[in-house]
């Protein structure tokens, strides 16, 4: 793992926010390698599982004799990248255990008062109601928590999608697993709630690409760069213990 840097100093703008902070600041690598391939890995399944899925539930594209087997390769596409989303869901569920204290479930789950307080005030800064927000070096309590949400959605497209694969081809493995379902929910509504739930997806995706944007200028800690470098450039009196414990952690080579 990068070792963190030394303090460094902050700069900022000549018309500075309000809420912009300036003196020493260290480099902290918050988001390791795994996560951050997780990341992207899903972004790009998610877009190719909407495109195609749209296809599935609406064929807007008459085949010709040119490509006769046009549905076969959109489906085949969807399944494919169905696969790899639910490989990444895996791989960042064993984050929540086995990343860095940043990645970990307690990051996630709010089981503290004070968490409930910030993702409170958080709140009312994205409502209008609070001048500024609460700055973290990993996700503050409220886009922690919409984690909860977004990974419960996640985990019913997978299921569903798993019992209308499986519904097609009578899996050995994914029968014992999923072929129970259907006789309590309908095909069809387990079709219909698949489907619906990639409209969840993309407006989650639309209010999540703002809030990184609007955090990322009001904070001026490389928040959008962090998620392609895992580096971001925290002023030394936002650090709190825990923080703390966590970079001395990952400098002396310890799993945090």
């Amino acid at each position: 793992m990068p070792p963190v840097a030394s303090p460094i100093a902050r700069t900022s703008g000549p018309e500075p926010l309000p809420n912009s902070r300036t003196g020493p600041a260290v480099v902290v690598y918050v988001w390791e390698y795994p996560l951050r391939l997780a990341h992207w890995a899903l972004v790009v399944s998610i877009g190719i599982l909407a495109l195609t899925g749209f296809y599935l539930h609406y064929p807007f594209i008459a085949s010709e004799t040119g490509t006769p087997f046009l549905m076969g390769w959109i489906r085949f596409l969807h399944e494919a990248a169905g696969m790899v989303f639910l490989a990444f869901c895996l791989l960042r569920f064993y984050l929540f255990f086995g990343g860095n204290h940043w990645e970990g479930w307690r990051q996630i789950v709010p089981l503290r008062a004070a968490q409930l307080r910030e993702m409170t005030a958080i709140m009312k800064f994205y409502c209008f109601l609070r001048p500024s927000s609460i700055p973290r070096v990993g996700h503050n309590s409220a886009a922690a928590s919409s984690y909860i949400v977004v990974y419960a959605m996640a985990t019913i497209e997978i299921v569903t999608g798993l019992v209308m694969f499986n519904w097609l081809h009578q899996s050995p493995i994914l029968t014992p697993i999923v072929g129970w379902i259907p006789r309590f929910v309908n095909i069809q509504n387990i079709r219909l709630i698949h489907f619906l739930l990639t409209f969840a997806f993309i407006g989650y995706g639309i209010v999540h690409v703002h809030l990184c944007l609007l955090n990322a200028k009001l904070e001026k800690n490389g928040l959008m760069d962090s998620i392609f470098t895992g580096y971001k450039v925290i002023p030394e009196d936002e650090l709190n213990d825990e923080d703390r414990d966590a970079i001395a952690r990952s400098q002396n080579g310890k799993q945090p």
